[in-house]
């Protein structure tokens, strides 16, 4: 029997160039596609009351890799320092291009929260609100 092998694809173009942020993605909730930026911290707070809400169950908070480049948005778990990064366990929690990447938000009550605002479906219009949490708010504020 031969053994199971495979290819993994590259997400960055040749000369291209990627920033990773390592984060703690803290939750996301799906949104009208016309959510205005005056409502978006009533959001996060949603979010972050949701996520304390479900920690007392179990952690939800988990610790991703935001990789930014001109060709796209990408999210997915770190897989931690003891595993390696396997494909077929591990893949994208998002994955999207910059056009896509409707709003920012940083909390300046909160400097290491920022959300994001994703355009997933035009036609349901839908969009989806991301939360993420550094360990560095300096991190934050400069990625932003």
């Amino acid at each position: 029997m031969e053994p199971i092998t495979f290819t993994a694809r590259k997400h960055l173009l040749p000369n291209e160039v990627s920033v990773d942020f390592g984060l703690q993605l803290v939750g996301s909730l799906p949104v009208h596609s016309l959510t205005t930026m005056p409502m978006l911290p009533w959001v996060v707070a949603e979010v972050r009351r949701l996520s304390r809400q479900s920690t007392r169950k179990e952690p939800v908070t988990k610790q991703v890799r935001l990789c930014v480049s001109p060709s796209g948005l990408r999210c997915e778990p770190e897989p931690g320092r003891s595993q390696q990064w396997d494909p077929l366990i591990y893949s994208s929690i998002f994955e999207c291009k910059p056009q896509r990447v409707h709003k920012l938000i940083h909390n300046s009550h909160d400097p290491s929260y920022f959300a994001c605002l994703i355009k997933e479906d035009a036609i349901h219009r839908q969009s989806i609100c991301y939360v993420f949490k550094a360990d560095d708010q300096t991190k934050c504020s400069s990625s932003l």
